[in-house]
C-alpha cells in the first residue's frame, strides 16, 4: 500500500431523531443552522458550517421508505446510519469524515487494506442558503470500517460540485466558533 498525505477533517456526522430539535439545540448554543438539506436516499441534514471549511452534520431519517430501499440497494451511508441507531441510539456522533480530492483512490486503498465498508456512493442534492438561493452540491464517498469495531465509521468525501453560494451568513455564529 502506498503512503498518502493525511486527509483534512471535512465534517462530523451527528445522528438525531429530529432535525427540528437539533436545530433548536444548536441555535440555543449560538450556532447558525443551515436550511434542511434532503438526500436522495431518505436522510436529511441541517448543517452548521464553519469558516475553516469544516462542518457539523446533524442527520435524521426523513423518509423511512426511501431509506429502506436505499439500504436494500447497498447504500453504505444509510446502512451505517441505521446500524448506529440500532446499536447505540438516535442521538450521538456516528462518523468522522475526511476531505479528499480522489475518493476512487481512497476506496481502492480501503479495499486493499481490508477496511472497505462497501460500495462507493455518488450523489447530488440541492443546497440552499439563508436567503433562499439554491444550487446543487455533488459528492463522492468512499467508506472505511473495521469489522472488529462496528461502532467506528469513517469515510472520505470528495466534493465534486461545491455550490456557488455565499456561506458568510451561515458561518457567522453568535458564539464566535469558526471551526
Amino acid at each position: 500500500m502506498t503512503k498518502t498525505p493525511p486527509h483534512p477533517l471535512d465534517h462530523l456526522v451527528l445522528p438525531t431523531r429530529s432535525l427540528h430539535i437539533a436545530r433548536q439545540r444548536l441555535s440555543s448554543l449560538g450556532f447558525v443552522v443551515a436550511p434542511t438539506g434532503v438526500h436522495p436516499f431518505g436522510t436529511e441534514n441541517a448543517c452548521v458550517f464553519f469558516t475553516d471549511g469544516t462542518y457539523l452534520e446533524p442527520l435524521a431519517v426523513g423518509d423511512d421508505k426511501t431509506a429502506d430501499r436505499a439500504m436494500g440497494e447497498g447504500n453504505v451511508f444509510v446502512a451505517r446510519d441505521r446500524l448506529y441507531r440500532s446499536r447505540l441510539d438516535d442521538e450521538g456522533f456516528s462518523a468522522v469524515v475526511f476531505g479528499t480530492a480522489d475518493a476512487d483512490a481512497d476506496h481502492a486503498r480501503y479495499v486493499e487494506a481490508g477496511l472497505s465498508a462497501g460500495n462507493m456512493l455518488s450523489f447530488s442534492r440541492a443546497f440552499t442558503d439563508t436567503t433562499g438561493k439554491s444550487d446543487t452540491a455533488s459528492f463522492k464517498l468512499a467508506f472505511a470500517a473495521d469489522r472488529k469495531a462496528p461502532d467506528a465509521f469513517l469515510f472520505a468525501c470528495q466534493r465534486i460540485n461545491a455550490p456557488q453560494i455565499d456561506r458568510t451568513a451561515l458561518q457567522a455564529h453568535a458564539n464566535g466558533v469558526t471551526g
